[in-house]
């Protein structure tokens, strides 16, 4: 029995402290998926005070900077606050997600209070709608707008899961500076404008002044902070409605409203910025769409061995022309921080497409002049393969020079000195291979082809037909037979004139197959043969 009611009492206990652990300050509400945690049973009758945390900014209400989308305050003067404090998780220049998106939504349906923190001098100088914080309030509008106001349809067919709507909510947006570098006006009006672009998606919505007690206030102390916890937890108090009781409820019944009206899954950009993103695709698309006609005109002409004329002055021009209207067309978007690096992205693309084509034509035009070059340059070898040596040489030496000059004469028109595209890489190039093309010409097929041209030439050349008339001539040949067996043989020619004489010695007397050619006798000794021949021409 005893062993038993210890187990009891060490399950209490751990029950105990597990409700104690959950409902501590920095408890998680909710986490990066978008799902509630297991949320403590904590009464809202006293209100419900959301703070908007800026992620990465320093906060004098809070004293930990929030880990998690949705989660109980952590702050020094959170005891002395008679409503419930949670953190959500602002909006970033980087991006929010969905369930982010969610949260701040949700946030700005339970709330009596909103405390958007983590505003700096500069944000407010620099522009609050071109800030983070932008978004942040356009999320909170939208969704107050959109799910607080219900048409009527909607009003008739309330469910048990559907929050009643708010009719004046708290909004706090809080500076970490002195009230002397705020401008309140400007800062007014800058929210007012937030809202109107957020209340126009909602046919017959409120004003701002109807939705919303609007207060900017400074921090410079946690006297400031402390105060500051102690008015939003009034305004949360003063504005209880009958509803759910336990934060649990409350939160589960909101998000279940906000999940299924989509309002978490809209971009929280502002108008002007949304407009100011369509602005830049449209120049982006349009000077695009205009360099590529322009730089398809440029190939055609590379494709078919051509160069294109002045091609350096008309890149310049091409690319100053794009790039200057695309900043002209956009420059309203530079001063947005929102839209600016979007902006910056599509000029490096913008100035990658056109850098990069235009190195293409380039080096296809530098290609062709070096064939067009090449084909000049052996030409002009070929036709003088079969001067004189000396005469080769410096005709040789002159051509090298003039192909050179003329190169480098033509590639001043196509040089891009902006992105680097100059002559001296490509004479020198050339240069090398022109040399190399001189060493390697006497062996090229052109010129072997030539050189048995010339042979066949020489070789197939008919004589020229001479005068008419008739020559004689007597042409004698004598052969010398003595004794032997033909181990000595020999001959001998004079020509003079029109007449020859040939005289032979063989001895082959003794030869029996000599003697066989004579009918079995021995050939005569000496053997003289005269022909007389007749020339004519006709």
């Amino acid at each position: 029995m005893l062993h038993c009611n210890w187990q009891l009492v060490l399950l209490l206990a751990v029950l105990y402290v597990g409700t104690k652990a959950s409902s501590t300050p920095g408890s998680t509400l909710m986490d990066s998926n978008g799902r509630l945690q297991s949320i403590p049973n904590i009464p809202t009758t006293s209100g419900i005070v959301a703070i908007i945390a800026s992620p990465g900014t320093p906060s004098a209400l809070l004293t930990d900077e929030p880990h998690d989308i949705l989660s109980l305050a952590s702050s020094a003067s959170a005891s002395s606050s008679t409503a419930s404090l949670i953190v959500c998780r602002g909006a970033t220049l980087r991006g929010t997600s969905d369930q982010e998106r969610n949260a701040l939504a949700t946030c700005s349906l339970i709330a009596g209070a909103v405390v958007v923190d983590g505003v700096t001098v500069g944000d407010v100088q620099a522009g609050l709608r071109n800030s983070r914080h932008a978004r942040t309030l356009t999320a909170l509008f939208r969704a107050r707008v959109k799910l607080s106001s219900r048409d009527d349809d909607d009003k008739n067919n309330n469910s048990s899961n559907t929050v009643a709507p708010v009719p004046k909510q708290t909004l706090l947006l809080v500076i970490n500076g002195d009230q002397a570098e705020i401008d309140h006006d400007q800062l007014q009006n800058e929210i007012k404008s937030l809202y109107k672009a957020a209340a126009v998606e909602k046919k017959g919505a409120a004003s701002l002044e109807e939705v919303y007690d609007l207060q900017v206030v400074a921090v410079n102390s946690d006297d400031d902070a402390t105060q500051i916890l102690s008015l939003a937890s009034e305004a949360a108090t003063a504005a209880v409605q009958s509803g759910h009781d336990s934060l649990a409820d409350t939160l589960a019944a909101s998000l279940s409203q906000v999940r299924e009206s989509g309002v978490g899954a809209v971009a929280l950009d502002p108008p002007h910025v949304a407009h100011a993103f369509v602005a830049v695709g449209q120049s982006y698309g349009k000077q695009a769409r205009a360099a590529r006609a322009k730089i398809v005109s440029w190939k055609a002409r590379t494709a078919r061995g051509l160069l294109v004329d002045a091609f350096g002055r008309e890149a310049a021009l091409l690319r100053n022309r794009v790039l200057g209207t695309f900043e002209k067309e956009t420059l309203s978007a530079a001063g947005l921080p929102l839209v600016a690096n979007y902006r910056l992205e599509q000029r490096t693309r913008l100035k990658a497409l056109l850098d990069t084509a235009v190195e293409e034509v380039f080096a296809a035009q530098v290609h062709n002049l070096e064939q067009s070059t090449l084909k000049r340059f052996n030409a002009g070898l070929l036709r003088t393969m079969n001067d004189p040596v000396e005469s080769v040489m410096d005709s040789n030496a002159a051509a090298l020079r003039k192909e050179t000059f003329t190169f480098e004469t033509l590639m001043d028109d196509l040089e891009v000195p902006g992105l680097g595209l100059t002559k001296v890489k490509a004479a020198r190039e050339l240069t090398a291979k022109l040399n190399d093309a001189l060493v390697a010409f006497p062996d090229s097929p052109a010129a072997k082809i030539k050189r048995t041209g010339r042979v066949n030439k020489v070789v197939n050349k008919e004589k020229k037909p001479g005068q008419r008339g008739v020559d004689f001539g007597v042409d004698l040949v004598a052969v010398l037979r003595p004794d032997g067996f033909g181990s000595l043989q020999g001959f001998a020619g004079y020509q003079m004139g029109g007449n020859s004489l040939t005289f032979g010695v063989h001895n082959d007397a003794d030869d029996p197959q000599t003697i066989a050619q004579f009918g079995g006798v021995r050939p005569p000794l000496l053997r003289v043969q005269p022909k007389l021949r007749v020339d004519v021409e006709l």
